[in-house]
């Protein structure tokens, strides 16, 4: 009832939805514009022209503008000022060793997938080229672009939506929603693409809920895009990236574990995967705190 009594006209959940859509569509134009006139001035220059290693850097590390965005809403505005422990080491999940345990899981689930396509034969890897520089380089890109994301969906309006109705449940749903709404228009969707994009989501905002580490899930989410598409060159979300470590032979075929269109993400398989890791990360996590409540 205390929490209920003291929610300000800002704690409305519309208000919240509108509010992170209206960052990332400002930080998406406003970024746009300032990197149009560098990159065009670049090409047309000749300097970078048909390099798709700086093509593919680019279009990830543009979402760099979504992080300027939440990072100006929290530190200008008082009310938010509280989410930024959230995403700072003030928070104990948020250490190295949970952002390398994230890294760690996102490469297992993703290359699980591709392992079973490739058994399937859906698919077929091919050695494209590997420099360990520019390696490293689209794997910081990848990684602004999906700490963008969870940063806007379970960083700032997770938070949000928990300081305003303090219910776990309605929480990770509603953001696991508004996560995969925002993939509505990729190329490729489909329900079933909708509802793995959702139980990723879902699978992301228990973690922050069991673990409180935006670190992890950072990670996670930062290894599956580079496992998929710069490291086995398959579409990521249903984007195809020109730069990849391996490329997929010209035999392609659609299946329960690949989507030749939106990649591992929209099949039965991942979908089945991660249902399966919220199922067991739940299960495991009430049957410890149902321990920790006996021995205490």
């Amino acid at each position: 009832m205390e929490n209920i009594k003291n929610k300000k006209w800002y704690d409305n959940v519309l208000w919240i939805c509108i509010i992170s859509y209206a960052i990332l569509i400002t930080s998406e134009i406003i970024g746009g514009l300032l990197t149009s006139i560098l990159v065009k001035g670049l090409f047309t220059s000749g300097l970078f022209k048909g390099n798709v290693y700086f093509y593919t850097f680019i279009l990830y590390i543009l979402s760099i503008y979504i992080w300027f965005g939440v990072l100006f809403v929290l530190f200008i505005f008082k009310n938010n000022n509280y989410i930024i422990e959230k995403i700072t080491t003030k928070t104990k999940g948020n250490n190295i060793a949970y952002l390398f345990l994230g890294l760690f899981i996102g490469f297992v689930l993703n290359g699980f997938c591709a392992l079973i396509a490739m058994i399937n034969g859906d698919f077929i890897l091919q050695f494209s080229q590997f420099e360990v520089f520019p390696a490293i380089g689209l794997l910081f890109a990848v990684f602004v672009q999906s700490s963008a994301e969870e940063l806007l969906c379970r960083g700032f309006m997770y938070q949000r939506l928990m300081k305003s109705t303090n219910c776990p449940a309605f929480v990770i749903i509603f953001n696991s929603l508004f996560f995969a709404a925002l993939h509505l228009f990729n190329n490729g969707m489909s329900i079933l693409p909708f509802y793995c994009i959702f139980i990723f989501g879902v699978l992301a905002s228990m973690l922050i809920y069991y673990f409180d580490s935006l670190w992890m899930v950072m990670g996670l989410h930062a290894m599956w895009n580079f496992t998929q598409s710069i490291l086995f060159g398959l579409p990521n979300s249903g984007t195809n990236v020109p730069y990849s470590i391996f490329k997929i032979g010209s035999s392609v075929k659609g299946s329960f574990a690949y989507n030749p269109i939106f990649g591992l993400e929209g099949t039965i398989l991942s979908s089945v995967l991660m249902t399966i890791c919220c199922v067991l990360l739940y299960i495991w996590k009430s049957k410890k705190n149902k321990e920790e409540t006996v021995l205490n």
